[in-house]
């Protein structure tokens, strides 16, 4: 099973700092391993709100296409997803 971790962050300034994407990173990395995962590609969206539409965020739109048959779509929480 691959893993493929999508990071978003909603300001500039995480996006900046790199604490909010590290964090995410980490705990998708973690799971990742816990599932015996290999990570094989990272996507980062920063300074997108959640808010904003899927195909309007290039990152999603490139980690859903990474998806293939067995993999798996790591977010460290259900709202870098999306809000609703």
């Amino acid at each position: 099973m691959n893993a493929i971790i999508y990071l978003r962050v909603s300001t500039d300034e995480q996006a900046t700092s790199g604490l909010g994407l590290e964090a995410q990173r980490a705990a998708c990395a973690a799971k990742a391993r816990a599932l015996g995962a290999a990570t094989v590609s990272v996507f980062a969206d920063e300074g997108i709100s959640g808010s904003t539409a899927a195909p309007k965020r290039p990152a999603m739109v490139a980690a859903l296409e990474a998806l293939e048959a067995g993999d798996v779509l790591l977010v460290a929480k259900r709202d870098r997803i999306a809000r609703d």
